[in-house]
């Protein structure tokens, strides 16, 4: 049997896959068929009960139904899948991002916090002008700016650390 974890919103389901078209969920067993109908379009029938579902694929193990009128978003993924997952989360909960750096060269037009001030995740930090348009830089993580290496009118080149965060 092949196990596949399911996620609709914030519920996560197992969903066991067994020959013959059937599969078991939360311990009991379903006869399923499924019927192409066009790219998007398909019938599935459960037991006796048969339902409209349309589908588009977002990326290769996330996709958008549409059953019987209501919306869903779905990732279905191998419970291998799903414990990389897991991993790469935890991963990135502890990657901490220490340094602002210029991803074009420009020249700074505004630069919204000093030295000591606390930054939260997601607050604008930088306005860097470059190819006559203005881009907001704003902050990959929360902390305390440690360092300002520019000041407002400096020209930087790609990959300049701008500032620090501790």
């Amino acid at each position: 049997m092949n196990d596949l974890i399911v996620s609709v919103g914030n519920k996560k389901r197992t969903i066991g896959i067994l020959p013959d078209d059937k599969i078991i969920l939360d311990g009991k067993e379903f006869n399923v068929n499924l019927s192409k109908v066009s790219d998007y379009l398909y019938l599935i029938k459960i037991n006796e009960c048969v339902y409209e579902v349309t589908t588009v694929k977002k990326s290769s193990n996330e996709f958008f139904f549409t059953i019987d009128g209501r919306n869903y978003e779905v990732t279905a993924r191998t419970a291998l899948q799903e414990r990389a997952n897991e991993v790469l989360k935890q991963k990135e909960l502890h990657a901490k991002i220490d340094s602002i750096k210029a991803p074009m060269p420009g020249l700074i037009l505004k630069i919204s916090k000093n030295i000591g001030e606390h930054i939260n995740i997601g607050e604008p930090l930088i306005v860097l002008e470059a190819m006559k348009m203005e881009n907001e830089i704003r902050s990959p993580s929360s902390g305390t700016i440690t360092e300002i290496n520019y000041k407002q009118g400096d020209s930087v080149e790609k990959d300049a650390v701008i500032l620090k965060i501790e």
